[in-house]
C-alpha cells in the first residue's frame, strides 16, 4: 500500500507524522494527497518517514507498504468477552497485551502467571472451562 493509505491504516495522523519525522506537514499533504510523487522527493525526507514510521525505506519509495503483524504472541483469532472474568485475570491480560505490543519476552511469564490464575479461578467456579481453554490459547506460552 501508498504512504497515505499505511499512515490511514495505521491511525496516525499526517500531522503527528510531520511531528514524528521533522518532515513538513504541507510536504507530507502533496505525498498524501498525490500532488507530488515519492519518487520526486529527496532521499532525506524519505529516509525521515521510513524511520519515523519503522519501514523499510524501500518500501515507501515503492509504496509496498504492508499492514504491520498486529500480534507478536497473542494469538489474534481467538476472542474472550472479558466483561466477566475476575479482576486479576483482567489485569493479568492487559499486561500481556502491553507485552506483546512491545515485543517483550515478559510475555511468557506473564502467560505463565495467567495459566495458574486460570487453573485456580476454573477450581474456584469463577470460570468455566471453556473461558480457561480459551485464554491458554489466546496466550500461549510457545
Amino acid at each position: 500500500m501508498d504512504l497515505s493509505a499505511y499512515i490511514k491504516n495505521q491511525g496516525i495522523s499526517v500531522y503527528n507524522l510531520s511531528k514524528k519525522s521533522s518532515v513538513p506537514y504541507t510536504t507530507l499533504c502533496s505525498i498524501c494527497n498525490g500532488s507530488a510523487n515519492v519518487m520526486d522527493c529527496r532521499v532525506n525526507t524519505l529516509v525521515k518517514i521510513s524511520n519515523a514510521l519503522g519501514v523499510n525505506l524501500l518500501d515507501v519509495i515503492n509504496g509496498s507498504l504492508s499492514a504491520p503483524k498486529k500480534y507478536n504472541f497473542i494469538n489474534g483469532d481467538i476472542n474472550i468477552d472479558s466483561s466477566d472474568l475476575p479482576k486479576a485475570l483482567k489485569n493479568t491480560i492487559k499486561e500481556l497485551e502491553e507485552y506483546d505490543q512491545n515485543n517483550d519476552t515478559m510475555f511468557y511469564e506473564c502467560a505463565d502467571m495467567l495459566y495458574m490464575m486460570a487453573d485456580r479461578f476454573l477450581r474456584d467456579g469463577a470460570i468455566d472451562s471453556e473461558i480457561r481453554d480459551k485464554l491458554i490459547m489466546k496466550y500461549p506460552i510457545a
